[in-house]
C-alpha cells in the first residue's frame, strides 16, 4: 500500500475545499482490493457511495478496517464505525492511512 503523510492529506482536505475527501478513500479502496481482493475498485467505490447517498462509505469505513486487520494492521473497523455515528468520521482516513503507512511488506 502506498505510504501518505499525515500531515500532507490534512493539507490537501484543506486546500482543495473537500475534494481529495472524495479522491482518497477511492485510491485507498482501490489499494486495498489489489492487496485484499475484496470489495469494489476505486470506481465501483465511488458510485456506491453516490447511489446509496452515503450509507455505502459507512459501511466501507467498518469493511476497510477489517481488510486492514487481514493485512496485520489492528482491527479497528468497530471503532470507525463508532466514529460515524458520533460526527468524528473525519479522523477516519488518517487512522486508516497511518495503519496502513505501518504495515510491511
Amino acid at each position: 500500500m502506498k505510504k501518505r503523510g499525515i500531515g500532507v492529506m490534512i493539507l490537501l482536505y484543506i486546500f482543495t475545499f473537500g475534494i481529495y475527501a472524495i479522491v482518497w478513500p477511492c485510491m485507498f479502496q482501490g489499494e486495498l482490493k489489489k492487496e485484499t481482493g475484496e470489495g469494489f475498485g476505486p470506481w465501483g467505490h465511488f458510485f456506491m457511495s453516490i447511489f446509496t447517498f452515503g450509507i455505502y462509505a459507512i459501511y466501507w469505513q467498518y469493511a476497510a478496517g477489517k481488510r486492514l486487520a487481514k493485512l496485520g494492521a489492528t482491527d479497528r473497523g468497530i471503532l470507525y464505525l463508532i466514529f460515524c455515528f458520533i460526527a468524528l468520521s473525519w479522523l477516519n482516513p488518517f487512522l486508516m492511512q497511518s495503519q496502513a503507512n505501518g504495515l510491511t511488506k
